[in-house]
């Protein structure tokens, strides 16, 4: 048993991290992930790192999928790829040892280039109304086998939530639902694979702290943002999450040969 004491649970590193991702994601509604995971390993094995992540990620998911008063209508648009996740995951999983993963993630962070770049330029994508769950159907499985057999939920998933037409707080709601799904299976992962340390995980209540006064801060600023702007910082980071996503895969390919932890 480690005795609590200040230290255990807030290291000023890490608070500080998560008070910027807590700031991204109460902006755009995603981002914890990639900014904590990568400067995180600066100084943190990637296993320690993920770990702390979790309890941030989830509380915060939890919190954007309530806020907003739209629950109840975004999942009528989305349950039905909520429902596919699970078995899209298992075959993914199945085919996890019989393909190369980083070449998919390579793929992946293409696509998200292609995707943000193209919208940015005036291209729209558009989920026919009515139309939302045979499509949900389709993103779900998808989705699920890309996270399985990848890590990386994004594809398609976020070009489906994005051609949904909703607003900037509609949008952001949605991805807090959505992500909800991949962060319970990543907890569930994680525990099969017993690597939930205590020490970790007192540290993500100290995360969690940060992210959440990086959260209420990031949700006060998208007030004061327009439409149109919002969905150019959305797609902007859509961009940088496409570059990271490929520059990790490139390495693990040992395509580029750079490391940033000891």
């Amino acid at each position: 048993m480690i005795p609590l004491e200040f230290s255990t649970i807030f290291q000023t590193e890490i608070v500080l991290i998560f008070l910027f991702a807590g700031i991204v994601k109460g902006l755009i509604g995603l981002g914890i992930p990639m900014i904590t995971l990568s400067l995180m390993s600066l100084f943190q094995p990637v296993p320690s790192a993920v770990v702390i992540t979790l309890l941030p990620s989830f509380l915060t998911n939890v919190w954007q999928a309530f806020k907003g008063g739209k629950l109840l209508i975004l999942l009528k648009k989305l349950w039905v790829l909520i429902l596919m996740v699970p078995p899209g995951i298992w075959v993914g999983t199945y085919f996890l040892d019989k393909f190369d993963p980083p070449l998919f993630s390579v793929i992946l962070g293409v696509l998200l280039l292609i995707f943000a770049s193209l919208s940015l330029g005036g291209f729209t994508v558009q989920v026919p109304k009515g139309k939302e769950n045979p499509w949900g159907f389709f993103v779900g499985i998808f989705g699920g086998v890309m996270l399985g057999m990848t890590g990386i939920f994004s594809v398609p998933s976020i070009f489906y939530i994005y051609g949904l037409g909703l607003n900037r707080d509609e949008l952001v709601q949605a991805l807090g639902i959505v992500l909800n799904t991949v962060t319970v299976f990543l907890a569930i992962a994680l525990y099969q694979m017993e690597i939930l340390y205590e020490k970790q995980l007192l540290l993500s209540i100290g995360a969690f702290f940060g992210t959440a006064c990086g959260m209420l801060i990031g949700q006060q600023i998208r007030q004061y943002v327009s439409e149109g702007l919002f969905r150019k910082i959305f797609l902007c980071f859509l961009m940088v999450l496409g570059t990271y996503i490929v520059t990790n895969a490139l390495n693990d390919l040992e395509v580029l040969t750079f490391s940033i932890s000891k």
